[in-house]
């Protein structure tokens, strides 16, 4: 009697563990995907965006915000976010797949990195050019590791001018937001965003902002209405 209780015990506490540490498997999935895939966002309209800054660090909503206004510190040093990877390389195989010549050019800069490629751009087109489109040293989006430069192999004279007529540059526009990604500068729209027009920079914001944003035709300023602060 005594040895069929012991059983009985070992199997309760068994069963005890076993459903312990589903509901631990099952909380851990729940919160990579609210914080890593779609990332959840409340819009202006609906209430006012919450604003935080830690270590030099501003976010709207959970979202690094990186522009003229908002500089990130030279110690911000995040590396390539693997999720925003994941979901590019998913995006340019579905281009590949669509008979579109779109490939991976650059992601996630330092600091310092981006002080050596200012000085590439201004050698190459100037400093008021390259200002148009580049940006300074702690204002760059690739500092966050959620940004990412694409492009073609397609022979072009002045990649800047020509890519934002490509075929690709259409198709990127149109699916980006599929992956979670915003065209980052769009079109006619610099005045809000500080920069020029950028077909080939995405920036991963997750599925359910990407979405607002790309239906709106607007740009992340301007969502969050951060011009306005």
């Amino acid at each position: 009697m005594i040895k069929k209780l012991m059983i009985s015990s070992v199997i309760f506490i068994v069963l005890c563990l076993i459903i312990i540490v589903a509901l631990i498997i099952a909380i851990v999935k729940s919160y990579n995907k609210n914080t890593t895939e779609d990332m959840t966002l409340i819009k202006p309209t609906h209430a006012v965006p919450i604003v935080t800054e830690t270590h030099g660090v501003t976010r709207v909503n959970g979202h690094v915000i990186v522009n003229k206004q908002y500089s990130l510190p030279p110690s911000y040093q995040p590396k390539e976010n693997k999720y925003a990877r994941k979901q590019l390389d998913k995006l340019l195989i579905r281009a590949q797949k669509n008979n579109m010549d779109l490939n991976y050019v650059s992601g996630y800069r330092s600091y310092e990195d981006q002080k050596r490629v200012v000085k590439t751009f201004e050698k190459e087109d100037g400093k008021m050019t390259a200002e148009q489109y580049t940006a300074k040293p702690g204002h760059s989006e690739h500092q966050t590791g959620l940004a990412f430069d694409v492009g073609t192999n397609k022979p072009m004279k002045d990649f800047h001018k020509d890519f934002q007529k490509s075929k690709e540059a259409r198709w990127l526009a149109r699916n980006a937001s599929d992956y979670g990604f915003i065209i980052r500068y769009p079109k006619g729209q610099s005045s809000q965003t500080g920069y020029a027009y950028e077909a080939w920079h995405i920036r991963y914001v997750g599925q359910t902002l990407a979405k607002s944003i790309a239906n709106d035709q607007t740009n992340l300023e301007s969502y969050y209405e951060l011009n306005q602060r």
